[in-house]
């Protein structure tokens, strides 16, 4: 039977508290899961569990259910399971209204060096951005297009803040977010073979419907309040890519959301794919 924990100051529930902060997470390469739908979607993920924390007063049914809804005894190896008072679990979770269960997790060590890059391999960078929610977002956006991967350009990056999670919907435990600087990307995509098309509006961008994003491929997306500096007109072209800009008709607006534009970039990359 998994051990009981009543107290807040016990030292198991105070080292998982300290995993809320970006440094510790770096520091033990550990993150916290919460809810049904994170675990769930971090176990199919092939991540390895550490630890779980669960509620039965705040499920609403005992452990032995849990356990049989979760896959957690197929995929937990040597973690250890705890049996919390509601008091330790609201103080572990993140949200407000927990669901009564967390988890604790290993990070997947991943690379720019170490993404494979299949010939019609898709990705989207995301240039300073550096709100988790922000990233959460776009990660979510690119696992739906099928995108292979992530990468974050000179912005500090935490996959695994909670709000990273949460925007992405899980997103981040399946789908390779990696950092690199503007230099890494453009040698990285010179010697793949990625053309770069970069989100600008400047005169010289092509119409989004008017480039071939098809083959290897990147879409670059700046942040909202700032876009990308004017040198990543000259990058894509380097790299076989292009300037691209998503026309907008109404007047009222100058700019989209950085999730939204990413959206209608990969997407069109995905109908270009198949033929549209």
């Amino acid at each position: 039977m998994p051990l009981r924990i009543t107290s807040t100051d016990n030292p198991r529930v105070k080292a998982a508290l300290r995993l809320r902060d970006s440094r510790d997470r770096r520091a033990t390469g550990l993150f916290i899961a919460e809810g049904l739908r994170e675990i769930e979607r971090a176990l199919a993920a092939g991540l390895r569990l550490v630890e779980w924390y669960a509620s039965e007063e705040i499920l609403g049914y005992d452990l032995a259910t849990l356990l049989r809804r979760l896959p957690i005894g197929k995929s937990s190896g040597d973690a250890a399971g705890y049996d919390v008072s509601p008091a330790v679990l609201k103080k572990l979770a993140y949200r407000d209204d927990p669901e009564g269960v967390i988890a604790i997790f290993e990070q997947p060590r991943r690379s720019l060096a170490g993404l494979a890059v299949a010939d019609d391999a898709l990705f989207l960078v995301g240039v300073g951005i550096e709100k988790p929610g922000n990233l959460g977002a776009m990660a979510r956006t690119a696992a739906a297009a099928n995108a292979a991967a992530l990468i974050a350009v000179d912005a500090p990056i935490d996959a695994f803040n909670p709000n990273a999670i949460r925007a992405s919907t899980g997103a981040v435990f399946s789908l390779p977010v990696v950092g690199a600087s503007t230099d890494d990307v453009v040698t990285w995509a010179l010697s793949h073979g990625v053309g770069l098309f970069a989100a600008m509006l400047i005169p010289s961008a092509k119409p989004h419907v008017q480039a071939r994003l098809t083959g290897k491929a990147a879409i670059v997306i700046g942040a909202e309040d700032e876009g990308l500096a004017p040198q990543w007109s000259q990058i894509a072209e380097r790299t076989g890519g292009a300037a691209v800009q998503i026309e907008m008709d109404s007047g009222r607006v100058d700019s989209l959301n950085a999730s939204v534009a990413a959206g209608i970039l990969l997407f069109e990359a995905v109908r270009q794919r198949r033929g549209g």
